[in-house]
């Protein structure tokens, strides 16, 4: 007897984690995001330089989509791997994982069920927090399944902010990057400074960057600290960084900074969004 070959997933199974911001943050309709995204795109001039790791924002699209759209410009629409994404959980969670498919309205996006068994060794599975709305995961969504449709991922909520935290992360990626052998480009998902005149967010969220280029992550944290911007995942950056800098990169780049005002017109209160690459 021919079994029957299992149909993909749907939207509506527990194997699924649905899309809770479509409409709002980017459209809901395939063509109309497929057009948005495309157009992106098309505008960047990023050249690709296979970065260990790259930082983007998580804002709505009309907002952040370009700024978003140089950073993973610069991974080649060749990648097939996996990537591991670090989102801040804005609600405070625990910091966890998730082996769930993700839908997006251009189709799912597959976990690297191998890796998150691996990571599990040290940061929970917790599919129930994963499936929480929050924009700082599911924001990347659209942009990689448009431009890596083959593409895997393994998705890391990071509640504990701290450095200790931020090694945390960083020492459960590289153990299962260890144990698996699988080589992952790493997304670290945050925003810049928030509702501060465009000025102060500018000066402030580029001398952070700035302190993280030989991926020190000492003196990013000495600089944040110091600094006190009020931008989101902060900590994703660190972790990132810690990675990266084990399987070997030299060097944090920031490819493009920008703001809420660039879409708004309104500089007297900002969010700053910036797409950074580690090479």
């Amino acid at each position: 007897m021919i079994s029957k070959i299992p149909a993909e997933p749907k939207a509506t199974e527990k194997s699924v984690r649905l899309s809770t911001l479509s409409s709002r943050f980017y459209p809901k309709n395939e063509p109309e995001l497929d057009a948005l995204l495309s157009a992106l795109f098309a505008a960047t001039e990023t050249s690709v330089s296979d970065p260990y790791g790259i930082l983007v924002p998580h804002a709505g699209f009309v907002y952040s989509g370009k700024t978003a759209a140089v950073g993973y410009a610069a991974i080649s629409p060749a990648f097939v791997g996996t990537f591991v994404l670090i989102g801040p959980s804005h609600a405070g969670l625990e910091t966890s994982t998730s082996d769930l498919i993700w839908e997006t309205p251009l189709g799912n996006i597959l976990p690297d069920t191998a890796f998150v068994e691996a990571l599990s060794a040290q940061i929970p599975v917790r599919n129930d927090l994963i499936s929480a709305e929050e924009n700082s995961l599911e924001v990347q969504m659209p942009f990689i399944r448009y431009r890596f449709p083959k593409a895997r991922i393994v998705p890391i909520l990071m509640g504990d902010q701290s450095p200790n935290g931020a090694v945390r992360v960083a020492q459960a990626v590289i153990s299962a990057v260890n144990t698996t052998g699988i080589r992952p480009i790493i997304i670290a998902s945050g925003d810049g400074s928030h509702y501060v005149p465009a000025k102060i967010a500018a000066e402030k969220d580029l001398a952070v960057l700035a302190s993280v280029r030989h991926l020190d992550v000492s003196v990013f944290y000495d600089t944040l600290f110091r600094l006190r911007p009020s931008m989101c995942g902060y900590g994703c950056i660190a972790a990132m960084t810690l990675i990266c800098s084990s399987l070997g990169a030299k060097e944090a780049r920031v490819l493009l900074y920008q703001t809420s005002g660039d879409a708004t017109g309104d500089l007297a209160e900002v969010v700053g969004y910036a797409a950074m690459e580690v090479v």
